[in-house]
């Protein structure tokens, strides 16, 4: 973000600053070295700021000088659907999986190998598929497949504004085992449509163990995912951004008057 910045013509920014809009995605850009030169940012040259959790919102609401929007992420529920007939799955298996980027901001913010895999390889019968997008970039159609063919989607994630992955899963009708982070508390309902785990091995492996020896509970938590998603599909969540935007222009013209006013005498 910085680089880019630095990439920008100087004053940029600050010309169009009576439109501009910037957003904070997740906990990590404001974490450690990132936090003091992105709140003296946010609190400078921004006429609004999106947030994409409440759990951001809480954090970004006593920082934050310019007006804040929640405008979490949404999923196309025509697009990711789930199956028209159930995997066949055998007796004592589950096929859990995980989706996503180890580059982008490291494994150890995923928690994926000292959590995930761990977690996986303790249970006996479960399979871990992932799609990891360093080893093999996939279309959003073969996502699709992908999910379908899971039992089960797991986050182990320390900071998220949005893990896509959990919408899009839950989407395709495939419960959610995740932690507390980003908006998945907005989203998942402890032990109804899907598990929240406490961010270690043992806790995942305790919520993956109860999905594999009851076959019709995983497929009840499915169920409600896929019923519940449908308040996060796009063409919900994208009025959001309208309203934020309207606002956002709806002011940068009443500014741009004002000051056409004063520079031709006027009161």
């Amino acid at each position: 973000e910085t680089l880019q910045m630095e990439l920008l013509p100087a004053g940029a920014l600050d010309r169009c600053a009576d439109r501009l809009v910037m957003g904070v995605c997740s906990h990590y850009e404001l974490d450690g070295d990132r936090r003091e030169p992105g709140l003296a940012l946010l609190n400078s040259l921004p006429r609004a700021v999106f947030i994409n959790s409440r759990l951001l919102e809480q954090q970004c609401e006593p920082l934050v000088k310019a007006p804040l929007h929640y405008t979490p992420n949404g999923v196309d529920t025509s697009f990711f659907t789930p199956a028209t007939q159930p995997r066949a799955r055998g007796v004592g298996e589950l096929r859990v999986g995980w989706a996503g980027s180890l580059g982008n901001m490291g494994a150890a913010q995923r928690g994926f190998h000292d959590v995930i895999e761990p977690a996986v390889a303790a249970v006996p019968g479960a399979v871990l598929h992932t799609a990891i997008r360093e080893q093999q970039w996939r279309t959003a159609a073969e996502m699709v497949e992908w999910y379908r063919e899971l039992d089960v989607y797991v986050c182990a994630s320390v900071d998220e504004g949005t893990p896509n992955p959990c919408l899009e899963a839950a989407a395709c009708g495939i419960p959610i085992v995740t932690t507390r982070v980003g908006n998945m508390p907005e989203l998942i309902v402890d032990g109804v449509n899907g598990y929240f785990h406490d961010g270690t091995a043992a806790s995942l492996a305790e919520r993956l163990t109860v999905l594999r020896d009851s076959p019709s509970h995983t497929a009840q938590l499915g169920a409600r995912i896929r019923g519940d998603i449908a308040e996060w599909d796009w063409s919900h969540q994208a009025e959001r951004y309208a309203q934020m935007f309207e606002s956002v222009i709806g002011g940068s013209r009443a500014g741009r008057t004002k000051r056409w006013w004063r520079r031709n005498g006027c009161r």
